[in-house]
């Protein structure tokens, strides 16, 4: 009998299967069984889906797939899941299923991180190797937010010994440290610096201008395990970017810094049949630039500070949630002055408001076949005006269990969103800035709905997925003001924004190899995403700014010996955007006649990278090797948008396509763990 047992251990253990829901959660899973303990540890693979593309990603295998110039980052490599795209070739915004990249919350632990990208958005602010995990979904459930949601989990295990995971490339220098302090806590330190301009400053330009530019990030975390009930964390993460960009052909000249961070405390208790996690955070984020163009400067300041405190609890088949935020957010507050704006007054004040979140979800099962959850929730406003806004945010789920058939999954809920970024360009700069509902917008809120079909087979080696989804959506802003209206004409961000009311509807395709030396996957989205304006000026129906109709993408990375190899293939519709008709020179000022709103697109968007890793040494303990990686292998040099560009010699303006100047870009990176 106790072989039998023992074996009937070994098999609940490796397939997954939960053995107490109140149980603490570790790496290792022990079972006790008469006076025998078996331990075992199972090896997650690199992404596992859940109804439709919402699932988790094991960041730690992530560096088998093509890196950017050397950086492993969970939000680039997020954003090949069909539903998931890419926006341009320096926009380091999430776009969820026609949702603006501010309706998709990006958190550390469930706290939200603001800007969070580097380098014009090329890559992200999240060190892979600091965190156990990236959770995401296409659906934010109870978060205030519109779209979806990735949340980067922090460790939850001491180490036995003194750890470290570090990287030396060509554009930055990474690393990782895993420090025991004693049995019961740990320390977490990663850091990242950048050196850019070094090595690949002739080749960094926009329009054929040099970009100076460095950033620097950094996380501590602290884990502490005082009773076998509890779990305490105590986090940080700060990143400063500074960079400079000088437009001869006209006249431009840009300084700025721009800088972000969090904190928080999470404690996490388990009771006999309850589990309670409780979390204390701040969250900031601002910049800091300064512009010069011919005879007009300006300084643009902008920031969003907010600070919170979150509860949830589990109880048999409940979760409730608590959530009360205060945000300080300072919009776009230009600050100009020269030849044709003297002296403009317009000063955008400081704007502060109150978030409330209450919630309960249900989940229940009605046999093997049926399991579903309904929840209510309750979202409270309190504007910068001290005008209250109120609504509901019921979420209902139904899964139907087809066996050996697949999984089908529907799902409804309303979601509503107090906070919006916005700014006069499309292209990940960090100028977007965030405002409040209020005098400027109502809240928004939306209605959404998808049907998911999720099948695995020939013994979970492959996994497809299938989703289609519809969302109307309400109060929708979008940007219309220039830089140029900022600096030489009275500026108001009331004036500056189109509002009105949309939706949004498409489907996604995954066909996934989950295991073997090959894996990978091909995905396929299609995807509308349209606004109509309650402005006499924009009569019809047109599509927003980051709509992309078709994205493919296909991800393979293949297990040899003691290389890794990886290839990623990006092919997307170009995105819309407004086309001048005509333009004239009044004086030294430019002015444009523009088109129909987002009348014309970008040219398609197509992106090879391949990559190869060389392990010198690779065991369960200790790692080190060489990682090569090439971006951008078919040399093409995709447009991130289109503007009035003044020839070579300076004598006659022209209408073109703008890029961003990294064709062919090899790097090589060394990194060692142990």
């Amino acid at each position: 009998m106790p072989g039998i047992r023992h074996s009937l251990a070994a098999l609940l253990l490796l397939s997954g299967v939960a053995l107490s829901a109140q149980t603490p959660p570790d790496t290792t899973a022990n079972l006790q069984l008469d006076q025998a303990v078996l331990t075992a540890h199972v090896r997650r693979p690199m992404l596992e889906t859940v109804g439709g593309v919402s699932g988790s990603v094991n960041v730690a295998q992530i560096q088998a797939v093509p890196s950017f110039l050397g950086n492993s980052d969970p939000i680039r490599f997020v954003r090949l899941l069909p539903g998931i795209q890419v926006n341009s070739e320096t926009d380091g915004g999430l776009y969820m299923q026609g949702s603006d990249y501010s309706q998709t919350v990006l958190s550390i632990g469930g706290v939200p991180v603001y800007g969070a990208s580097h380098l014009l958005g090329l890559f992200s602010v999240f060190n892979a190797s600091h965190y156990k995990s990236m959770d995401y979904s296409t659906d934010a459930g109870q978060i205030r937010r519109l779209g979806g949601r990735v949340d980067m989990t922090l460790q939850d295990t001491i180490p036995s010994r003194f750890g470290a995971d570090f990287s030396v490339g060509l554009i930055s220098a990474q690393g990782t440290l895993m420090i025991p302090a004693g049995k019961k806590s740990a320390f977490t330190v990663s850091a990242r610096r950048s050196y850019i301009n070094l090595l690949y400053g002739p080749f960094l330009k926009f329009d054929g201008e040099p970009i100076r530019y460095g950033f620097t990030d950094a996380n501590i975390t602290w884990f502490w395990k005082p009773s076998a009930r509890d779990r305490i964390w105590v986090d940080f993460f700060g990143g400063y970017d500074r960079g400079q960009f000088d437009y001869s052909k006209a006249a431009i000249s840009m300084l700025g810094g721009w800088y972000n961070g969090t904190g928080a405390v999470h404690w996490t208790h388990y009771f006999p049949e309850v589990t309670l996690k409780q979390t204390a955070y701040t969250s900031i984020n601002g910049l800091h630039a300064h512009l010069d163009v011919r005879y007009a400067q300006g300084d643009l300041p902008s920031h969003i500070y907010s600070f919170g405190y979150k509860a949830m609890a589990k109880w048999r088949g409940w979760d409730f949630d608590a959530d009360v935020a205060w945000h300080s957010i300072q919009p776009q507050n230009p600050m100009t002055e020269g030849y044709y704006n003297m002296t403009n007054t317009s000063r955008e004040e400081i704007q502060t408001g109150l978030e409330t979140t209450l919630a309960a979800t249900y989940g229940f099962s009605a046999g093997y076949w049926f399991e579903g959850k309904a929840g209510l929730g309750f979202n409270g406003f309190l504007s910068p005006e001290r005008r209250f806004y109120w609504g509901l945010t019921p979420q209902v789920e139904a899964d139907a269990n087809l066996m050996d058939a697949g999984k089908i999954i529907l799902r409804y809920g309303i979601h509503r969103q107090n906070l919006f970024q916005t700014g006069f360009t499309n292209v990940g700069l960090p100028c977007e800035f965030w405002i409040m509902a209020g005098k400027l917008s109502d809240p928004q809120w939306s209605h959404n709905v998808s049907l998911s079909y999720n099948l695995t087979f020939a013994r979970e080696m492959f996994a497809f997925s299938a989703e289609v989804y519809y969302k109307r959506l309400y109060n929708q802003v979008e940007y219309k003001g220039t830089l140029m209206e900022m600096l030489n004409s009275s500026y108001s961000i009331e004036t500056s924004l189109l509002r009105g009311h949309g939706y949004a509807y498409g489907v996604n395709l995954l066909f996934h190899k989950q295991s073997g030396r090959l894996t990978g996957w091909v995905g396929y989205a299609f995807g509308r995403s349209l606004r109509n304006f309650n402005d006499p000026h924009y009569p019809g129906t047109y599509p927003s700014d980051h709509e992309r109709l078709h994205e493919l993408n296909v991800v393979a990375t293949y297990d040899w010996k003691r290389f890794d190899f990886g290839g990623t293939f990006v092919a997307a519709s170009g995105t819309p955007y407004t086309r001048p008709e005509s333009f004239y020179i009044l004086g030294d000022r430019l002015i444009c006649n523009y088109g129909e709103h987002n009348g014309a697109r970008l040219p398609a968007y197509i992106r090879l990278d391949l990559s190869a890793n060389w392990y010198i040494h690779r065991d369960s303990r200790r790692q080190n090797g060489l990682n090569l990686s090439i971006y951008n292998v078919l040399c093409r040099e995709n447009a991130v948008g289109y503007g009035v560009h003044t020839n070579e010699e300076g004598t006659a303006y022209e209408f073109r396509p703008t890029a961003f100047a990294i064709k062919f870009m090899p790097s090589l990176a060394y990194f060692h763990k142990f």
